[in-house]
């Protein structure tokens, strides 16, 4: 839930005065008054998501925020050239589809260290090529780029296929955007088995592949040895073997895992004497795990060296004693490499592992948090071929970034200054997203201390939404960290405080809020909460809500809203659009977010459509049963609670389009709940 729900973590205090029996207050609440900002003094925002890596920044350089694909290989020119370290980082495929989400989860978080590419391993027992299962190493490397929004590259290998298949697999690469290629022969049948390889093609052969077949479409990358291949005839001639791929169309190199900066600091200068002039990166293994470290050594063929193990020795046996030495000598081995500066970069093996990687990367500064919003959502920018150039989405979305990304996946363009007809686009059914499916045991555990191990009454729903907002333990001890809408365990936007108390009431009073936003008057684009795009411009916001509210609140909504026009645009809408009430135009958005900046046109890049409002009200809806109903067995009260609410509440969204006067959203709710109470009254008095 952008805004009313987010993907920003703020922990904040509720009001205990007020006009309310619950401590929440509206009237006092500077969320009347539009929001003015202030001026973030270079400040960086809080916003973990946002657009802009700090460096680029600094540089008056932004690939994220370009209209224009930038390739990666130009991107790692242009950093080394300006001297700007950056650091990349490889995974592999999870075995599972609930790890797929976790992992994911997990990348979003990676994200906020702004890396300037993530690779995914080929991993053969992943049937890597296969983009319709989720855990290959295709598919993967496809939602790192779509739905992480990350320059990705993705390995592959070619002993264990035919030319015309290889063929094939970059093909479909294309196909689906991906741009960046390692090219890695493969593992060979371990010695002694008898086994022989498939084929005998090598990575330089595919590389030649890649450049007759595909021209310069995708950038190349190849794998280099510090201390030569294990099947070498000598180190020199891998260093030839090499240089042989770099001249046939290889355009950087990342290195085998080494474990001393000499090993690193020879190899580069031997690479140089011999014309080898491309970026070499150097490919970093911490030591996570004695036995981890002992097996990745052995299957490498590499030598761990004496005083390595030497020093493992005593403390083979002590797990963090382990990780704790491993952090340290990557450290001082990494900013030895970048201070002399043999290595103007870092790409981290990962072994799918956050915490010691995090923490490397930040003792280096190189864990850059991203300073500046491009756009009000997290846009792909330069990192993917096609999106590059969308500036325009609709609001309902803001907090489910992925499920839009997958349901307009198959779009050959996207909205670009403009929103235009949403009837134009097909969107994808959510049902085939299977992200919306997974739920795990250890995942349904931990909704149902979110969500309630029990629902009883509409009060137990109430509180889970506002305890959501007030971000407090709730009775089982948990924080709510998300709801339904949101696809983030990442609590509320600091926006979100702005009108914090007003969603307190609404939700009190069981309209449950799924997404909202305050009324923004020209607030500095570098405001710390509502700023966004090029410096020097102003950011402009119409109060905006969306909710869920029952049959009844609707009937008195609908009798009383449209006295506010033509300042409020309203569309109410039901599970199975028997309802469907609107006073806007049936084929215009309306623009609810604009910046001015200088030298360009006027910014809208969020709106409120009515078409596709449509085309969202199904998910909107499947969340309560798929997301909630389903923790319940069938035929509990629990479940019949939340299905009711599924098949009798109107999803409502409301825009008030005076942005420079106090809002008045939450009056006419109020004037709904106080009348509604009073048609119930007199019903029951009748009675």
């Amino acid at each position: 839930m952008t805004k009313a729900a987010a993907s920003n973590p703020l922990s904040v205090q509720v009001d205990n005065g007020g006009h309310h029996s619950n401590g929440y207050t509206r009237k006092e609440s500077a969320a009347r008054m539009p929001y003015q900002g202030r001026c973030s003094q270079g400040l960086p925002s809080t916003d973990s998501q946002a657009s802009f890596s700090s460096c680029d920044a600094d540089r008056g350089i932004n690939f994220e925020a370009s209209h224009e694909y930038v390739p990666l290989h130009q991107k790692i020119k242009s950093r080394i050239n300006d001297g700007t370290p950056f650091f990349s980082l490889e995974f592999f495929p999870p075995r599972t589809a609930n790890g797929v989400a976790n992992f994911f989860t997990r990348l979003d978080r990676f994200n906020e260290g702004s890396p300037l590419f993530v690779d995914i391993t080929w991993h053969m027992n992943s049937d890597p090529s296969n983009v319709d299962k989720e855990t290959s190493s295709t598919s993967i490397a496809l939602g790192c780029m779509n739905y992480c929004r990350m320059e990705t590259m993705l390995h592959m290998t070619c002993v264990q296929y035919d030319k015309p298949t290889t063929i094939k697999h970059l093909e479909q690469c294309k196909k689906y955007g991906m741009r960046n290629i390692l090219a890695l022969r493969g593992d060979l049948p371990m010695p002694g088995t008898g086994a022989k390889p498939t084929y005998d093609y090598r990575a330089l052969d595919m590389i030649r592949w890649i450049r007759e077949e595909f021209d310069d479409y995708f950038t190349i990358c190849c794998s280099g040895y510090p201390v030569g291949h294990p099947e070498a005839q000598s180190y020199e001639a891998d260093l030839l073997y090499l240089k042989a791929k770099v001249d046939a169309g290889a355009q950087f190199i990342i290195t085998q895992l080494f474990f001393e900066a000499e090993s690193f600091e020879k190899f580069v200068r031997d690479c140089r004497e011999i014309g080898i002039q491309c970026p070499i990166i150097p490919g970093i293994m911490p030591i996570m795990g004695y036995d981890s470290i002992s097996r990745i050594a052995k299957l490498s063929q590499l030598k761990i060296p004496d005083w390595v193990l030497a020093d493992l020795e005593s403390i083979r046996h002590d797990d963090d004693a382990v990780r704790n030495y491993g952090t340290v000598k990557a450290v001082e081995m990494c900013r030895r490499l970048l201070q002399n500066g043999t290595a103007p970069s870092l790409h981290l093996y990962t072994m799918n592992r956050e915490g010691t990687c995090r923490e490397i990367l930040q003792e280096l500064g190189l864990w850059h948090r991203r300073p500046m919003r491009s756009l009000p959502w997290v846009p792909h920018g330069g990192n993917h071929p096609v999106r590059c150039k969308e500036d325009v989405r609709p609001i309902f979305w803001s907090a489910r970034p992925k499920s839009y990304i997958y349901r307009t996946r198959d779009w050959d363009d996207f909205p670009n200054g403009r929103w235009g007809n949403g009837s134009s686009p097909a969107f994808n059914d959510i049902k085939d997203y299977y992200l919306f499916h997974i739920q795990g045991e250890s995942n349904k555990e931990e909704q149902l201390n979110k969500f309630g191990r029990h629902i009883a009454s509409i009060d137990d729903v109430k509180r889970v939404f506002i305890n959501f907002l007030t971000q407090e333990p709730n009775e089982h001890g948990f924080v709510v960290r998300s709801l339904p809408w949101s696809e983030q365990e990442n609590g509320v936007a600091e926006e979100t405080s702005i009108i914090k108390n007003e969603l307190l009431w609404c939700n009190e009073n069981g309209i449950f809020t799924i997404n909202s936003q305050p009324p923004v008057n020209g607030s500095p684009s570098n405001d710390p909460i509502v700023g966004w795009g090029k410096p020097g411009g102003y950011c402009y916001q119409k109060a905006y809500l969306e909710c869920f509210i029952s049959a009844e609140h609707s009937a008195t909504l609908q009798r009383i809203i449209d006295a506010y026009a033509p300042r409020i645009n309203y569309h109410i809408i039901n599970h199975d659009a028997s309802v469907d009430l609107t006073n806007s135009e049936k084929t215009t958005p309306i623009a609810v977010t604009w910046g001015v900046f200088p030298g360009c046109e006027i910014a809208q890049p969020t709106v409120v459509d009515p078409i596709t409002f449509r085309v969202w009200k199904d998910e909107a809806y499947e969340l309560w049963t798929n997301q909630w109903a389903n923790l319940y067995p069938e035929g509990s009260e629990s479940r019949q609670i939340i299905d009711d609410i599924h098949d009798t509440y109107h999803l409502v969204t409301l825009v008030d389009n005076d942005f420079q006067q106090p809002c008045i959203l939450f009056d006419i709710l109020e004037r709904m709940v106080t009348e509604s109470q009073q048609t119930n009254g007199h019903a029951r008095a009748a009675r």
